[in-house]
């Protein structure tokens, strides 16, 4: 993860986070003390991760987990209390936000990171692959369209149509969805 923010109201609690981060080597750290300050940061930007210690002086810090996961930043960690842990964990879990019960250690900290990490690259990956997915159905739908033209204004079967535009990538060295743009825009 290479961009982090940071929200707590505590500056103890911020130099412990931070000084973990940086023992573990990663440096871009934005710190904010405010969901309303968070929220001002994350209209200009997003994150790979927000670490939240709840509760803040302006709010929980709940809403703003709820509000930020996924669009505004990537993964979320939600700091509470262990007399909040399990309702406050119950109501953020199925969102993906992670929640760790204070007090905690530097390595419990670090696990609950690395947990957020590697759920980080694997939405990357799904990501990346959901991307492929859509240019590929983007491909059929038009090569699909353009074989409906050539049934329709050629008379042919859709195999004979699937030829033809076959044929013509081959013969040109161009791609089956190239071809088929090209026939669309005769066509239409």
């Amino acid at each position: 993860m290479h961009s982090i923010l940071m929200v707590s109201s505590t500056e103890k609690a911020s130099a412990f986070l931070y000084e973990t981060l940086n023992f573990y080597g990663y440096f871009e750290v934005t710190n904010v003390s405010t969901c309303g300050e968070a929220r001002r940061l994350l209209i200009e930007r997003t994150f790979d991760l927000c670490i939240i210690n709840a509760p803040l002086s302006d709010e929980s810090g709940e809403k703003l987990a709820l509000q930020i996961i996924g669009e505004k930043a990537n993964q979320v960690i939600l700091l509470v209390k262990n007399e909040y842990f399990a309702e406050v964990s119950g109501k953020v879990e199925d969102y993906g936000v992670f929640t760790l019960g204070k007090p905690f250690t530097r390595s419990a900290f670090w696990s609950a990171f690395k947990f957020a990490e590697a759920c980080h690259k694997r939405m990357g990956g799904m990501a990346a692959e959901n991307e492929k997915l859509k240019r590929m159905l983007a491909e059929i739908k038009v090569i699909s369209r353009a074989k409906c033209l050539l049934v329709e204004k050629k008379l042919i079967t859709e195999e004979d149509a699937h030829k033809i535009i076959e044929q013509r990538a081959m013969d040109r060295r161009m791609t089956r969805a190239e071809i088929a743009r090209e026939i669309i825009e005769k066509y239409e």
